[in-house]
């Protein structure tokens, strides 16, 4: 048998009871559709593990999903939650802890802060998490670096970055910064917020 753990969930279904009617019109036609229905749905997580037996408050999370239901299909969007095994004031989305300061700090002060938290600073693993901090809008440091411009760019870990970073034409910009939706190159003396992140 497995070691793994095992996760309950509670889930508490509400239909949004408006529908409305709308004409949208076409060059050729005109067309009624019926507004999408919304269904949303709060999760409770239990984590059943053997490490924490009978102490499971520590191991219970919330979370909000969206489900928009239309003609053809179903979309779940699930909301970022927070949960009881991050610190209080982080934020939890798929497995990981996200700390969002509004100190600003020069790239080397934000990765000694992230280090005091047990922590790292902000590395993206790949697309979809990008497309997540970008929902949150942040401006931050991430733990992306290159030696000078004639080297490639890098993660905190010593690994090939393999994500876009987009380049300035000043020979100083070495270090990475997420900006709106893409990563931007910036100098690494410059004061910016940052943001760490923590693996469950």
């Amino acid at each position: 048998m497995s070691n793994q753990g095992v996760i309950y969930t509670e889930l508490n279904l509400g239909k949004n009871p408006k529908k409305q009617r709308r004409k949208y019109k076409d060059i050729k036609s005109s067309i009624s559709v019926t507004e999408e229905e919304i269904t949303y749905a709060d999760l409770n997580l239990r984590n059943s593990s053997q490490e924490h037996p009978g102490n499971d408050k520590d191991n219970h999370c919330k979370a909000t999903v969206i489900q928009e239901e239309n003609n053809s299909s179903l979309i779940g969007t699930q909301k970022a939650y927070h949960c009881r095994r991050c610190p209080k004031e982080w934020l939890t989305y798929s497995n990981n802890c996200y700390y969002i300061s509004i100190e600003k700090v020069t790239w080397n002060e934000s990765l000694v802060s992230c280090a005091s938290k047990n922590s790292n600073l902000l590395y993206i693993d790949n697309e979809e998490e990008m497309s997540f901090l970008h929902s949150l809008s942040l401006l931050s440091w991430v733990g992306v670096f290159r030696k000078s411009k004639d080297h490639p760019w890098e993660l905190i870990n010593g690994s090939t970055f393999k994500l876009k970073v987009k380049e300035s034409s000043d020979d100083e910009r070495n270090c990475a910064m997420l900006y709106s939706s893409e990563l931007k190159s910036d100098s690494c003396e410059s004061s910016n917020t940052y943001n760490c992140k923590h693996k469950l």
